[in-house]
């Protein structure tokens, strides 16, 4: 049964002055993914001495994080918390790997080395991971974050890499009820109490932390904790607890018959839990006292204040629906998701620039980018892929431009001062010249004068060939290669000696027509692509060309554009 708290709301309106709101900036799951696309591209070696990132690492990553404020932590700090929550994090998924036990360098070494440590990617567990619907990977992440505090071993002693409290003294934690408590377990039960909250709503925090005290006092500590060592019984629940005027002093212990220890041990925990899990995650935003705190260490009834939100109510209750693709006339791609949808993204930034990242991410379609995946895979259909991820068909105007860039895609590279290299596929020393391999025996090269003498202090013997622009010329006999040779071709009496074939040549009339500026025959053009006629552009000489048999077609697209110009048809004579 859920638990159903009655919470004290708080008029952070009133207290405005007084308190002071802090929510996440940062979209964990979008750094995540772009913390690994960035390692799976590099070969980042991390410190020898303490095994971080290191500087020129962290600044290219800061630059790729989803607030811009990491680039300016790093360039003053030299570090950053956020992005070594999100490389721990990574590394507790194990979508990376890297040595984290070191090696001892002589004898006179206290602390481990990490030479030549490379960050290694698990590309196969990182793809399994990012075909999973969003609501499965957010419960992956969910359950990942309850089970393992990146910043530290729990709450009550290392602060939040977003929070602004410091944890009890971690002198005799190795003793007492530490060591055996289970964190998991109250994480997930203050995650339920939460989900009670209305969203939007702030709530006073000591009024969750009566709440548990009256009706949940050992959601955290149990009863009868066990005790790894007899002497720590005497010490009871709270001996791992002390408070004191400085961070590390001991002073006071919190003693179990102190009526206000729950406040001081669960009600500290639960304000530290608080920008902990949930403020990373970005399921609430928090309010902390402007005043000075002057009491003992840690500090107390700083946090004062919490609201939880729409996303954090939809994930807890698996209500989180899969984006929703919408592609514009103006070839923006927009795609909504409550949840970082990196799935949709990784295919769509292959054709499109992204212009904002958001709860609305708007992309910008791209025709470089869509050319260069099409020379790369043949069997890409780009109109059918961005059709299925949008479940609708596209816009018209982008559907025949889409199909102008397919056929602009089947035009070939042409290099400037480069030759064609034919030739055995083990030939020596020359990938220095090599600009790309065709095939095993035909590459093109550069540099074909210094290949030529190259080839020839080898002891082979080279053959340059100088193709007509007009055909290919006919090479000597004994040459190996793909193209013509001379003892291919048909004598003159050999051909005169066969007998006559009956053949017939069909022709074709085609019509062309001379526009006097670009933009109407732009219009005329893409007028002729909607209605299927084949057509052909000279944009150099302004003229569009077809086949005769399509003249209804093209009557029909000058009939349309009538309503905007007076067009007159006249021939040349």
């Amino acid at each position: 049964m859920q638990p159903d708290p009655n919470l004290t709301p708080a008029n952070i309106n009133k207290l405005s002055n007084e308190l002071s709101v802090v929510s996440n900036q940062f979209d964990l799951r979008h750094d995540l993914h772009a913390y690994v696309e960035y390692v799976q591209d590099r070969d980042v070696k991390r410190l020898h001495r303490s095994n971080e990132l290191n500087k020129s690492d962290l600044k290219r990553l800061a630059k790729l994080m989803s607030d811009s404020s990491a680039i300016e932590f790093v360039e003053s700090y030299g570090f950053s918390n956020w992005i070594n929550y999100i490389d721990k994090l990574a590394y507790v998924f194990e979508f990376v790997n890297y040595d984290t036990e070191g090696v001892y360098v002589g004898y006179t070494s206290s602390e481990p080395s990490f030479p030549d440590n490379y960050i290694d990617i698990d590309a196969e567990k990182y793809m399994k991971f990012i075909d999973l619907p969003l609501i499965e990977q957010e419960k992956k992440l969910l359950v990942l974050l309850e089970n393992h505090y990146l910043d530290g071993d729990n709450e009550f002693y290392v602060k939040s890499s977003l929070g602004r409290l410091s944890g009890f003294s971690t002198w005799g934690s190795s003793t007492g009820i530490i060591p055996d408590l289970d964190f998991a377990r109250p994480r997930r039960f203050l995650l339920e109490v939460l989900q009670s909250c209305t969203p939007g709503v702030w709530y006073t925090t000591s009024s969750l932390i009566q709440y548990l005290k009256e009706h949940h006092p050992y959601f955290l500590i149990p009863k009868k904790p066990k005790y790894r060592y007899k002497q720590d019984v005497k010490s009871g629940r709270y001996g791992n607890f002390h408070e004191g005027k400085s961070t590390w002093s001991r002073e006071v212990q919190v003693s179990e018959s102190d009526a206000d220890a729950f406040e001081r041990v669960e009600g500290r925990y639960v304000e530290r839990f608080l920008e902990g899990l949930p403020l990373i995650l970005g399921y609430i935003e928090v309010a902390y006292s402007k005043t000075e705190y002057k009491g003992y260490l840690p500090g107390i009834n700083q946090l004062q204040a919490f609201r939880v939100n729409d996303k954090f109510l939809h994930v807890m209750s698996g209500d989180i629906t899969e984006p929703k693709v919408t592609v514009q006339p103006n070839f923006e791609v927009h795609v909504e998701s409550e949840l970082y949808p990196v799935r949709i993204l990784t295919q769509l930034v292959k054709f499109a620039d992204i212009v904002t990242k958001d709860k609305t991410s708007i992309l910008k379609l791209r025709k470089k980018k869509v050319l260069t995946q099409l020379s790369e895979r043949e069997d890409l259909d780009v109109i059918r892929l961005l059709e299925k991820l949008s479940a609708q068909k596209l816009p018209q105007n982008v559907r025949i431009e889409l199909e102008e860039w397919i056929g602009a895609s089947e035009a070939f590279t042409l290099y400037e001062k480069a030759v064609l290299l034919e030739g055995d596929k083990d030939m020596p020393d020359i990938n220095q010249f090599t600009i790309e391999r065709i095939s095993p025996t035909m590459r093109i090269v550069h540099s074909p004068d210094s290949l030529f003498t190259h080839l020839e202090q080898k002891e082979l013997i080279p053959l340059h060939i100088k193709h007509r622009s007009l055909a290919l010329a006919l090479l000597p006999d004994g040459v190996r290669t793909v193209f013509p040779k001379r003892d291919m071709r048909v004598s003159k009496s050999k051909a005169r000696a066969k007998a006559k074939k009956a053949v017939t040549i069909k022709r074709e009339v085609l019509i062309t027509f001379h526009f006097p500026a670009k933009g109407l025959m732009e219009e005329f053009r893409k007028g002729l692509i909607a209605a299927r006629c084949p057509v052909a552009a000279d944009w150099s000489k302004l003229t569009l060309s077809f086949a005769s048999q399509y003249e209804p077609e093209v009557k029909k697209v000058s009939k349309a554009l009538k309503q905007d110009y007076t067009i007159k048809i006249e021939d040349i004579a």
